[in-house]
This record gives C-alpha cells, sequence and structure tokens, in this order.
C-alpha cells in the first residue's frame, strides 16, 4: 500500500489508466500496450503489457527468453479487497486505483495458488490429484474469475477461480441443478477460498457440434423449464441493473442514449408485474454441450443462476446469436443466423426480452468500443435499435410484421 507518491498526485486529476500505470512503474507509455478491458464496480480493469526497462521498443517477433512482458493491471473499481497485493491508491473507503503484477489479482486471492506450477501442484494434491500437471489458463478476467484446464491422466479437470463471496453460491447452483436432474459439470471439490474444481462438461461443445436452428431452440426451451424448476431463492443479478451502466459508459454515443431510453421505458412499465422464475443469467451457445444424437448433453456456468425475470435467457441467448452472426466470417454465418431469426421468431414478441435483449448488446458494444472498434459498436447498437424501433409486433397476431423484424438486423 502506498500513499500520495508516486499515485497520490493524481488525486482529483483525470488520468488514464495507461498513465497512471507509467507513473506508478517510472516507465515510458512506448513501453506499454494495453491488451485487455474489463467493465469491473464503478470503473475497470485494463491489462497492459510493460517492457522490461532496458529493452528495445516491443516487437513480438524480437522478444527473447530475458524481454518477455510483464502483464500489469490497473483496477478503478473502488472495490474493497481482503488484501491489497500491489499498489494502491488511498481513499476513503477503497482505493481510488489499485496496480497489481498478474496474476496477483486481488480480487481472486486463490490465483497465485494455482497459476504456478509448485503452488498448483500442492493445491490440487488436497483435491486428491497428485499427477504432475501443470494448469493451463483458458480464460481470465481480471477481478472477476479464471478458469484452467488440468490434464490428469485420461481426465481433464476445470479449475475455477472466482471471489471468496462468491464461492458457495456457486457451490449450491451447482448442487440445486444436479439434486434437479439439469446435466451441470460434476463437482470434484472446492475451497471457501474461491476455488472450485469441476469433471468435464458431458458431449460436445454447441459451437462445434452439427445442429439445426429449431431442433436446438426447442432443446433451450425444454432447458429453461428444467432450470424454472430449481430450488434455489438466490437472486439473479439480471441485465436490466447494467442498462444504466453500460450506457453511461458510452456518453459520446447517440445511438446508445435512445437504445438505453428505449428500454428502460419498456422495463418500467413491464418488469415489476411480471411473475419471477428461476433462470440461468447468462444463457447462450457457449454454454451448451450436445450429445451424439443431437440433444442436449449439458450446460456450464450456473454461477448466474437465480430468481429473475422468465425474459432473462431468450434475451441474453438473442444477443448473444445476434452478436456472434454480425460478426461471424462469411463461412459460417448463414447457420449462425438462421438461429438468431429462430430465436427473434420465438421469442420476440415479448416486449422485456427485446428491452433485455438491448441491454445485453449495449454490453457487447462497450466491450467492442473498449477494445477500440467503434465499427463494430455501431453495428451491435443498430442492432439493437432497429429492433426496439420496431415495435415488436407477436409474431402470433402479426405475422406478416415477421420479415420485416428478422431483416431489421444489419447483415454485411
Amino acid at each position: 500500500m502506498i500513499g500520495s507518491d508516486p499515485l497520490g498526485r493524481c488525486v482529483g486529476v483525470e488520468h488514464s489508466a495507461q498513465e497512471l500505470l507509467c507513473e506508478a512503474l517510472g516507465v515510458s507509455s512506448e513501453s506499454v500496450t494495453r491488451v485487455s478491458r474489463d467493465p469491473l464496480g464503478d470503473g475497470a480493469v485494463v491489462g497492459f503489457d510493460v517492457m522490461p526497462r532496458d529493452a528495445p521498443p516491443p516487437d513480438p517477433s524480437r522478444l527473447g527468453p530475458g524481454m518477455q512482458p510483464l502483464r500489469y493491471y490497473v483496477d478503478t473499481s473502488r472495490l474493497v479487497v481482503r488484501r491489497e497485493t500491489g499498489l494502491a491508491l488511498d481513499g476513503s473507503i477503497a482505493p481510488e486505483a489499485r496496480i497489481w503484477l498478474h496474476p496477483a489479482d486481488p480480487h481472486l486471492p486463490a490465483l497465485p495458488s494455482v497459476a504456478f506450477h509448485h503452488a498448483a501442484g500442492s493445491l490440487l494434491a488436497r483435491f486428491g490429484i497428485v499427477d504432475r500437471v501443470v494448469p493451463e489458463f483458458v480464460t481470465y478476467r481480471a477481478g472477476r474469475r479464471a478458469v484452467l484446464r488440468v490434464s490428469a491422466g485420461a481426465r481433464t479437470l476445470w479449475v475455477k477461480v472466482v471471489r471468496p463471496s462468491r464461492i458457495s453460491r456457486i457451490v449450491r447452483a451447482h448442487e440445486a441443478c444436479a439434486l434437479a436432474g439439469i446435466p451441470v459439470p460434476r463437482t470434484e471439490g472446492w475451497s471457501p477460498e474461491g476455488v472450485i474444481l469441476l469433471a468435464s462438461a458431458e458431449g460436445v461443445p454447441a459451437v462445434e457440434a452439427a445442429w439445426g436452428p429449431e431442433d436446438l431452440l426447442d432443446s433451450v426451451d425444454g432447458l429453461r423449464e428444467r432450470i424454472a424448476s430449481v430450488a434455489t431463492r438466490a437472486p439473479s443479478r439480471g441485465v436490466a441493473g447494467r442498462l444504466e451502466w453500460y450506457a453511461s459508459r458510452m456518453q459520446d454515443s447517440d445511438r446508445a442514449a435512445r437504445v438505453s431510453r428505449r428500454a428502460r421505458c419498456i422495463l418500467e412499465g413491464n418488469l415489476c408485474a411480471r411473475r419471477p422464475r428461476v433462470v440461468h443469467g447468462d444463457l447462450h451457445l457457449g454454454q451448451l454441450f450436445l450429445g451424439a444424437g443431437g440433444g442436449l448433453s449439458a450446460v456450464v456456468d450456473v454461477d448466474t443462476l437465480g430468481v429473475g425475470d422468465a425474459a432473462e435467457d431468450p434475451a441474453a441467448f438473442l444477443a448473444h446469436a445476434t452478436a456472434s452472426a454480425l460478426l461471424t466470417p462469411p463461412g459460417y454465418r448463414a447457420r449462425v443466423w438462421a438461429l438468431a431469426d429462430g430465436a427473434m421468431r420465438r421469442w420476440g414478441g415479448d416486449r422485456v426480452v427485446l428491452a433485455l435483449f438491448a441491454a445485453h448488446m449495449l454490453g457487447h458494444a462497450l466491450a467492442a468500443s473498449d477494445g477500440g472498434d467503434g465499427a463494430t459498436a455501431d453495428r451491435l447498437l443498430t442492432a439493437a435499435e432497429s429492433v426496439l424501433a420496431g415495435g415488436v409486433p407477436s409474431a402470433a397476431e402479426h405475422p406478416s410484421h415477421e420479415k420485416a423484424l428478422i431483416g431489421c438486423l444489419d447483415r454485411p
């Protein structure tokens, strides 16, 4: 923990994450490359590759054993952590900003225990895995979670690292789903420090499998009904609560403001009057696995499972399918569009689905904008605005509008 020097000089001044990092480490901006940005709390966590001080400017083709960049993160979330693991700029409750060197993520205190070979061996031995294995990073969202793959003999296991405050909820969600007969990966063990060890899901990832759009959507609706029977009282966070947050971080976009305003009007008039049910909370194609016959064999990432509006899962699925269709290479685009079209026909008559769909699209657009891809962000926002502006009639009541609804999505 440090006070006013060097980060203290930035109090009350709008410094970018890169400027904060350069000032704290005493390096030039030429030696720093931004690699990621994830919204978190009241701000974001931004990842940078930083070259050693005596190294030449970054050139991936010239990196040698002694010239590998270091991965640093600048965190402006203002979230409270148990212990700081790097530099922290004091605030009244939580730091205005903190900087850490990967993998010392203060939000995920167990991460160093699985990220390093020898430490991982000790941790995995507690779960009964004594093979000399090196966990492999699959995904990492700074401040939120990490997923690592472990090849132990003939088995492949998955280590998920989350905030300690979330681990009990995740374990309970897996247990409740299993009791309800929902095919989730088996829990092999867990630690209150924020680690859960999972078996591999049965089947083939849906993104890699052959499927027909309508058959897959039938499976999704069947899964939704099974999820609704899960015994849990945990609340689903829901995307509606993120609507204003997304829009506030795209203040320079009139289209984002219009999407947010129209979605909010729909939700204010409809959301509170609806009966809640248990939902997955982040349901999309990437969460599904299919068996040899094409049927649903597993669903993963039930971390977000809880009681919410029935529109949450259709909206998430539709938004992910639409965003994927807009971004999929031409050779695979037709199948993904067919899925998006089928989802729109099936669920687009519910105005709340469309409002929550728009909120998800704002999130996708924000991620694209943060990644420097303004063109993609605009395409995503255009799709959301077009759907909301179309009035979204029920296809059953107004079948003549169905083609117009599907056609409003801009297809390059």
